[in-house]
């Protein structure tokens, strides 16, 4: 099972092609990791995967069925997204916030405490969403995300840099909930600036370049090899082992 991009485009009104004929995959069950430079249509290909927009050519499949057949409350039952920059029409607490999760999906409501819990927001769990800093948001629309999907094995995650606004403390937290999320037999897909934490933790790659075409998929140390990511960047970008799992560290200058 897996969310299928096949030979997607799409532009945006009056402007060039963000995306050239895109075919790609988020696995059930594994962490795909989307990287590329700044405007090479990473977060409009995590939207067209989410079916918040439609591509101008080609298809967006969830197994054998077509994206945009499923209702859309069949829709948030298999499918979470988060925004880099999470917002909202009216100032709910922290938790009502979370509690979106389990009332979309009908699911338990003993989710949002656990939810609340585990990603540290008990203690701000009735503050003003928008009273939060930028990364108490993102922790609170995870922590959203995780009750609408977790235990749902075949269900995706997907995330446009999620963790851009937090802490190193909490960036690993919650990459490691992806992490724990991908193990359980979730499909996760994350767009990913620091090329440290894709190759720490994703399985897969999906490596953009700046026209928004696709210059490899596949297993993480094959599709960050540094001769690709250096293409794709224009820096000097050397691998090296943390902790016993691969790595890539950007030197010199462009």
């Amino acid at each position: 099972m897996g969310l299928i991009a096949e030979s997607i485009s799409f532009s945006y009104p009056k402007g060039p092609r963000v995306l050239d004929s895109v075919s790609c995959t988020v696995q059930a069950g594994t962490l795909t990791a989307i990287v590329g430079p700044n405007g090479a249509g990473k977060s409009t290909l995590v939207r067209l995967l989410a079916g918040l927009r439609t591509p101008h050519s080609g298809s967006v499949r969830l197994g054998d069925q077509h994206l945009h057949s499923f209702h859309p409350r069949q829709r948030a039952q298999r499918i979470a997204f988060l925004e880099q920059r999470p917002s909202l029409a009216f100032d709910f607490s922290v938790m009502r916030v979370v509690s979106f999760g389990a009332f979309a999906c009908e699911r338990d409501c003993a989710l949002i405490t656990d939810a609340l819990q585990r990603f540290e927001l008990t203690d701000i769990a009735h503050k003003p969403f928008a009273s939060l800093s930028v990364g108490q948001q993102q922790r609170t629309a995870f922590a959203r995300a995780w009750v609408q999907i977790a235990s749902r094995p075949g269900a995706f995650l997907l995330a446009d840099e999620p963790c851009s606004a937090m802490d190193p403390r909490h960036t690993l937290q919650t990459m490691g909930a992806m992490r724990e999320l991908a193990e359980s037999g979730i499909g996760v897909g994350v767009v990913v600036h620091d090329l440290n934490i894709a190759a720490r933790f994703a399985d897969r790659a999906v490596v953009l370049n700046q026209a928004g075409l696709l210059v490899r998929e596949g297993p993480i140390d094959e599709a960050m090899d540094p001769a690709i990511l250096e293409s794709v960047f224009e820096v000097p970008i050397e691998r090296f082992t943390l902790s016993g799992r691969s790595s890539v560290l950007v030197v010199g200058d462009p």
